[in-house]
């Protein structure tokens, strides 16, 4: 995708261009991470979301899935 240049207004807010927000959907979440900012969509049942998600992860430690998820967000921020 590529990069969308916004302004903020003198309110402090910004326009999200349609095609995100139909993405992003009417709730998410905003992190900063250094000099950027992230927003994360947030589903309408996280519960059954997760479940979803669960179903699909490979025989894996905890150790091993928290070092995948870390270098796949680190990855995704550079």
């Amino acid at each position: 995708m590529p990069k969308i240049i916004v302004k903020m207004d003198k309110n402090g807010r910004i326009h999200i261009p349609t095609s995100l927000k139909d993405d992003l959907g009417p709730r998410f979440t905003i992190k900063r991470v250094g000099d950027k900012i992230i927003l994360t969509s947030v589903p309408e049942d996280p519960i059954k979301d997760l479940e979803e998600i669960g179903k699909n992860i490979p025989e894996k430690t905890l150790k091993e899935l928290r070092k995948e998820i870390l270098e796949e967000t680190y990855n995704d921020v550079r």
